[in-house]
């Protein structure tokens, strides 16, 4: 076990030795922590080499602070400026919070960004002012579209969430049967992995995630529902914003100085009440039909998007302590 407290000081100290603020310091280390609290450990502290190597690699400014490039009362094209992903995503839910209590919806699109973690971290602030939050960013590109032999997209990331009176919904997911972090903590914990999740480096599906690693070719969810996904995903964040797309992404992992990958990202809040005043309760309705429903094995009830993070996040808070 692991204290919370403890884990968040480890990362505030890394981020301290490359002279980081103390108040990315503790930005950076909230986000982090908060991927292992909800149990997606292939994106939490699994992950803080990457944040540190680029920013000693100078492909991302810990100085920097993003900018409004244009704007109108509902949408805005920010330029990351190469800061963390972490600080962009922060800074673009923020306005787009703003905008949608003017609006009833925020639109905000940037560019010059770096990976993010977790898209759901970005989607659970719209949560906190009542609103839906809706996050996308495209990312290298590690997952081979179908009849293909090579990655040419992103296993682009996805995250929606809404809060009803009693109970919520979020998704937070990837277009790829899994996402690379999984892969990493598979490898890290000396585990195979399932045959559908990624092929080796000629093209054959495999279960040893350093196979998986050496090349990625992740496998699109849902063979090409995936890839179409990744592709839309792309299309908005990549193309609409200016930011690189597709192959033009810096290699995962790339070793490559003084490059910011220029990843594109989309941040939307929604008022619901804007469309109906009692939507947190028709909401809550919505999630009693779909787990009253008859479960095909009694050992295992139908769940609603966002319920096992939320019992991870539960057992967290039991243990005071990351399992």
């Amino acid at each position: 076990l692991v204290h919370i407290e403890e884990a968040r000081r480890f990362v505030r100290d890394c981020l301290k030795r490359i002279g980081a603020s103390e108040s990315k310091q503790h930005c950076i280390s909230e986000f982090i922590v908060a991927a292992d609290r909800r149990g997606i450990y292939g994106c939490g502290l699994n992950q803080l080499d990457i944040y540190l190597n680029d920013l000693r690699n100078n492909r991302a400014n810990i100085e920097a602070e993003p900018e409004i490039i244009r704007e109108t009362v509902a949408t805005a094209h920010v330029n990351g400026n190469g800061a963390l992903g972490v600080v962009v995503g922060n800074f673009c839910m923020d306005l787009a919070v703003e905008k949608a209590k003017n609006a009833g919806v925020g639109f905000v699109v940037a560019n010059q960004s770096n990976h993010f973690g977790i898209a759901s971290w970005y989607a659970l602030q719209a949560l906190d002012y009542g609103y839906a939050g809706l996050v996308m960013s495209n990312g290298a590109p590690v997952m081979a579209p179908p009849r293909s032999m090579v990655s040419s997209i992103g296993a682009n990331c996805l995250a929606f969430g809404v809060r009803g009176v009693d109970s919520y919904f979020m998704l937070d997911m990837a277009a790829s049967t899994k996402d690379i972090g999984s892969i990493e903590w598979a490898l890290i914990k000396g585990e195979y992995i399932p045959h559908s999740w990624a092929a080796d480096e000629s093209g054959y599906s495999t279960s040893f995630p350093m196979l998986a690693m050496r090349n990625p070719r992740l496998a699109p969810a849902g063979a090409h529902k995936g890839y179409c996904l990744a592709a839309m995903i792309d299309l908005l964040c990549g193309v609409l914003s200016g930011a690189n797309f597709s192959t033009q992404i810096p290699p995962w992992r790339s070793n490559m100085e003084k490059q910011c990958p220029n990843l594109g990202q989309i941040f939307i809040a929604i008022d619901p009440t804007f469309f109906v005043p009692d939507f947190m309760a028709r909401l809550d309705d919505f999630n009693e039909c779909i787990k009253k429903c008859t479960p095909a094995s009694p050992a295992h009830p139908i769940q609603i998007p966002g319920e096992p993070e939320m019992r991870h996040m539960h057992l967290v808070a039991k243990l005071g302590a990351l399992p």
